[in-house]
């Protein structure tokens, strides 16, 4: 595969560590209590968005290792969300660059607080755009599945993530490359 490729152009760009404050709201509080997630998987989810609106302290930390393995089309990435410092959520995946360029699989685990010790196996798909700037992923979380969108801006990486009850805005910004 060509490393030229769009999908290999959008994660070579993001390789480094990442930050941004994460704003999260339910934007249709029927349809999280009639989600078919746990109790207290809602109750998650009702906490962060009450932290988010009322603390505005929601942390999202990400590294993108597209050095050590991208020229055998596989990128590293992490994830931490954190409040006032406490990791809520952290999840490490392997991303798999499709052949046709686009297209990517990924593989990876996710842990929740209070239980961050007990990760849990999850698969994903997405596609970069043509343009090699933007991204569009299908995530499993809490259940149920986000979609992520995100897009480069003079201000950094923009993230929107919706379910069908909830929506996250994060700008995230780079910060260091991974060997600093």
């Amino acid at each position: 595969m060509h490393t030229d490729s769009p999908h290999h152009r959008y994660f070579r760009a993001k390789e480094g560590h990442w930050r941004g404050k994460l704003r999260f709201e339910i934007t249709d509080r029927q349809r999280l209590w009639a989600s078919p997630l746990r109790w207290r998987d809602k109750w998650s989810m009702w906490s962060m968005a009450l932290t988010s609106r009322r603390l505005s302290t929601l942390v999202l930390s990400t590294t993108v290792d597209y050095a050590s393995q991208g020229g055998q089309n596989k990128v590293l990435h992490t994830t931490r969300m954190s409040n006032l410092g406490i990791t809520l959520f952290r999840s490490q995946e392997a991303i798999l660059l499709d052949d046709d360029g686009f297209s990517f699989q990924m593989t990876g685990t996710q842990a929740f607080f209070p239980r961050l010790g007990k990760s849990t196996a999850w698969t994903a798909h997405g596609a970069v755009a043509a343009d090699h700037d933007g991204a569009v992923y299908h995530i499993p979380f809490f259940g149920v599945t986000i979609e992520q969108h995100t897009r480069m801006t003079p201000q950094g990486l923009e993230v929107i993530q919706t379910t069908p009850f909830s929506r996250a805005n994060i700008l995230l910004q780079w910060q260091r490359s991974l060997t600093a």
